[in-house]
C-alpha cells in the first residue's frame, strides 16, 4: 500500500530558523526507524530541508507543504500567544478567528501536494513530507472531514501517514498535548 509520512520537522532555534543540537540529534535517532522514501518533499524553510538531509535524504522543495501567509502584526500576535497556549503555535492559530480561513487553506494545499505524490509512488511506495504543525493539523482535520478546533498538536518528528485511501494514521503522537473537546463543539466555518 501507498503511504505518505506527514511529519513536523525537528527542534528549531525560533529566531535563527535553524535546528537544535536537539533537532540534529532526534534526526539522527530517527533516520534508522524510517523505512526508505521514493520522495522526500520539504517545505522551503530552513529547519525542514534540514530535518529532511539530516533524515538521510535532500528534498524536493514544495512550498505546499509550508506555513500560512502571516501579516508582520499577526505572526507577532502567534509567536506571542504560542509561548503560553497549551496547543503552542496550533492553539494560537486556531484562536485567532481571522486566521481559520487561512490555516484551512494551508492545510487544503498540502492535502492537494499529499494526493499528487500518492499518484506518483510505484505500488508500495513512500514518501515523507516534513512540514508544519499548523498546516498538518489543518490537513489532517479535513482528511477527516472533521474540521474543528483542534484538541491536539504534534511534537518534533511526530505526525501521521497517509495511505492511498486518503485514511490516516498516527505516527511518533505521545498524546501528551491534548485538551478534551467540550461537548456540542461544531465544525469551524
Amino acid at each position: 500500500m501507498k503511504q505518505i509520512y506527514v511529519l513536523r520537522h525537528a527542534n528549531w532555534n525560533l529566531e535563527k530558523d535553524d535546528l537544535t543540537k536537539e533537532g540534529k540529534q532526534k534526526c539522527a535517532d530517527m533516520r534508522d526507524k524510517l523505512p526508505a522514501f521514493d520522495f522526500v518533499i520539504s517545505s522551503s524553510f530552513q529547519r525542514n530541508i534540514q530535518t529532511t538531509t539530516l533524515l538521510g535524504k535532500e528534498p524536493e522543495v514544495d512550498k505546499r507543504a509550508g506555513v500560512l501567509n502571516l501579516t508582520d502584526e499577526q505572526n507577532k500576535h502567534i509567536t506571542q500567544l504560542r509561548k503560553t497556549h497549551n496547543l503552542g503555535v496550533v492553539g494560537a492559530i486556531f484562536d485567532t478567528p481571522e486566521l481559520i480561513d487561512p490555516v484551512k487553506k494551508a492545510g487544503e494545499l498540502l492535502i492537494q501536494l499529499i494526493k499528487e505524490t500518492i499518484s506518483k509512488l510505484p505500488p508500495n511506495g513512500k514518501a515523507l513530507i516534513i512540514s508544519h504543525d499548523g498546516t498538518m493539523i489543518s490537513a489532517e482535520m479535513l482528511l477527516q472531514k472533521n474540521f474543528t478546533k483542534p484538541i491536539k498538536t504534534y511534537d518534533e518528528l511526530e505526525g501521521y501517514i497517509v495511505d492511498e485511501q486518503l485514511h490516516t494514521h498516527p505516527f511518533g503522537h505521545k498524546e501528551k498535548r491534548t485538551i478534551p473537546r467540550p461537548k456540542g463543539q461544531g465544525i469551524l466555518s
